[in-house]
């Protein structure tokens, strides 16, 4: 072990350390990865303890490493993808929860802790999370103490499988394959959180015993 590299750089192949608790292949931090918002460097990622869908199940995103094996869902790319490195990012400022079935077919199947610019995956394009907040179905909020997001490196830009939802897993280096398209906030995924966030919003008036609201009123 080379003495004064982050643990979390071990798990990265040719990884070095940043000095920021960030591993890179020969890039400079995020490089691979693009900007975020405003030209930002990128910062995507999901909280330690999701559940990530590999070919012997679910496993915490925190306990994969290279070479495990896990399902991409994305046209055009090898079903099998293997885990080339992990990013383990110490993060403090917003993050956005994602409620449980707002990302269709029941996804998530739990709510999902992401970073601002972590890609979901609907209909098969990717959207930066952070521009899909409605303060409903998705919600910001304040990452809380300690929180660290893992970042899952395939040799493929693909969606994977997370708590049952699409999320799209980070590029390891510019070269890569690409199988998935970012696209910017747009009318159909627009409208169907408008649908989910008032599904949740109804559910949760009931939830609170509001009798009063019309919206809960029977009709007749």
């Amino acid at each position: 072990m080379s003495k004064g590299v982050p643990t979390q750089c071990l798990s990265m192949p040719r990884a070095a350390p940043t000095g920021r608790g960030f591993c890179t292949l020969g890039l400079s931090v995020y490089e691979a990865m693009g900007k975020g918002a405003k030209g930002k460097a990128a910062m995507k990622g999901m909280a330690a303890d999701t559940r990530v869908m590999t070919t012997r199940g679910d496993r915490l995103a925190a306990k994969l490493g290279p070479g495990m094996v896990l399902l991409a869902v994305t046209p055009g790319v090898a079903p099998f993808q293997r885990v080339l490195g992990i990013r383990q990012i110490p993060y403090r400022g917003p993050i956005f929860r994602v409620m449980p079935g707002v990302l269709g077919t029941m996804a998530p199947k739990e709510d999902l802790l992401l970073l601002p610019d972590q890609g979901v995956v609907f209909h098969g394009k990717a959207y930066r999370v952070g521009d899909l907040a409605d303060g409903i179905a998705i919600r910001a909020e304040e990452a809380p103490t300690n929180f660290t997001a893992i970042e899952i490196l395939l040799e493929a830009h693909a969606a994977i499988l997370v708590q049952g939802a699409r999320l799209e897993a980070g590029l390891p280096h510019p070269a890569a394959s690409d199988g998935l398209k970012r696209v910017p906030l747009d009318d159909a995924i627009a409208s169907h959180l408008a649908i989910a966030a008032a599904e949740i919003a109804l559910e949760e008036a009931a939830a609170k015993g509001r009798p009063d609201d019309p919206l809960l009123k029977p009709i007749g």
